[in-house]
């Protein structure tokens, strides 16, 4: 096949990123999809991070959700060869932690820790991590319909359809911060309008929350954190993943992931209770 701009690069490739750089304190990172690309995704890693209902840290600026920090300074990406990663300390000295992996040819490894390093316990820990796909047109769409979560016992749903059950029967809850248990399977799917790809996120058993926002082009699978006493630090691992093919056929994919422990290969889910 004749080389052509839009085919001659291929590969996952992760660099710094900007999506709103009037907001120093955002940490985006770009994220090429494997076959031939000159798109990215914008991963917002976090988007978000509340404690007992107090927002301490936002990537950008929502008036009606006002951040207990604001104008945070920005904290520069460290970068070494296929990855990324960062630190940051709160005024409250809460510290917070993510990095970003490539792992193999087709998956890039999250990575995210909080650490507690207050004089007071963190409870309700919530942290939002957005996979923003407005820069990769095949999955750009405003709409909940081209986004899929496992709902038990009818399989693939749209993520509008699975919220329309009438009780619950999964694990995974479906919603903001929150939501019912509806999904038996810790990941959320994007589906290409223009091929049979897929892009996915998971944080695997540490998955707390499947979201996705019709007014925008954005998919959200959301860690989950317990509550952390003072001095006590957890780190969670889940991945996003690229597949050519049908849903069906990744479905089983991601099923031996999830069975042959993938994640656990590649650093896990493993939590690292203790002192810093």
């Amino acid at each position: 096949m004749r080389a052509t701009y839009e085919t001659h690069a291929r590969g996952i490739r992760i660099v710094p990123g900007q999506w709103r750089p009037h907001y120093p304190f955002e940490q985006i990172a770009w994220v090429s999809p494997p076959w031939p690309s000159q798109e990215y995704i914008w991963l917002d890693f976090p988007e978000a991070i509340f404690s007992d209902s107090r927002l301490l840290f936002l990537s950008h600026v929502n008036p009606a959700y006002p951040a207990l920090f604001p104008d945070l300074p920005k904290v520069p990406w460290r970068t070494t060869a296929g990855s990324l990663s960062f630190e940051r300390t709160l005024p409250n000295e809460v510290h917070f932690a993510g990095a970003l992996v490539r792992n193999g040819d087709s998956a890039l490894s999250l990575e995210l820790s909080v650490d507690n390093r207050s004089d007071e316990p963190l409870k309700e820990i919530r942290v939002q991590t957005c996979a923003y796909l407005r820069g990769i047109k095949e999955f750009s769409d405003c709409t909940a319909q081209n986004k899929f979560v496992h709902v038990p016992g009818a399989g693939w749903q749209s993520f509008g359809h699975a919220l329309l059950a009438d009780r619950e029967t999964g694990r995974f809850r479906l919603g903001w911060r929150g939501g019912r248990r509806l999904a038996d399977l810790p990941v959320m799917v994007t589906r290409s309008s223009q091929a049979e790809r897929i892009v996915a996120m998971t944080w695997y058993d540490d998955t707390f929350a499947l979201v996705s926002n019709p007014k925008h082009p954005c998919m959200h699978a959301d860690p989950a954190f317990p509550d952390l006493e003072p001095g006590q630090k957890v780190t969670v691992r889940g991945e996003l993943l690229f597949f050519a093919g049908a849903i069906d056929e990744f479905a089983a994919e991601f099923e031996r992931r999830y069975r042959e422990g993938f994640h656990r290969l590649s650093g896990g889910v493993r939590k690292s209770y203790g002192q810093p």
